[in-house]
């Protein structure tokens, strides 16, 4: 059985989650995509692609600038200001598993390391990848899955992470 596909939304149990910030007027996001701050407005993160080319992350030099993951869309020409559910080491957040090959994304087990990404082809939000983005995949937004959200071995399934490495306040 599939799982449907989710938004990442923020983990149980978490205080102080929220941001709130202005968008910038030419930003192009949708709900659910890794935004950052830049000049005090919220833009999408830069992106790149892993090894396989089939997956997208967030590119290695956003790491550490990326605030979180936008809880609206951007409106084109609009300086509205929009939530931002915050990433930062040790916060949690449930997304699905992702893979470039639907099948591929499902885990047995909790302590997996997962990688911040989607499928460039399919995929609207974005979720954990069990694949590593390429030779310094220690340079990309990661954690631990602490809690299977849907029973082992599910396609797409939601997973609970720790985040271990990303967030604006990561290089503190």
């Amino acid at each position: 059985m599939a799982q449907a596909k989710i938004k990442m939304m923020q983990g149980t149990h978490q205080s102080d989650s929220g941001f709130n910030a202005p968008q910038k007027t030419s930003a192009a996001f949708v709900e659910g995509a890794p935004v950052k701050l830049s000049s005090g407005n919220l833009v999408a993160c830069s992106t790149a692609n892993g090894a396989s080319s089939t997956t997208t992350y967030v590119k290695a030099s956003s790491t550490s600038n990326i605030l979180g993951i936008a809880q609206g869309k951007a409106a084109a020409s609009s300086t509205n200001n929009l939530l931002v559910t915050k990433i930062q080491e040790g916060m949690e957040l449930i997304g699905n598993l992702v893979h470039a090959t639907a099948s591929s994304a499902k885990v047995s087990k909790v302590g997996s390391t997962v990688y911040l990404g989607k499928d460039k082809s399919s995929d609207t939000h974005y979720g954990w990848s069990l694949s590593a983005p390429g030779a310094s995949s220690a340079s990309y937004v990661q954690g631990k899955i602490v809690r299977l959200v849907d029973p082992a071995s599910t396609v797409n399934g939601r997973v609970q992470v720790q985040v271990t490495k990303g967030g604006a306040l990561s290089a503190f």
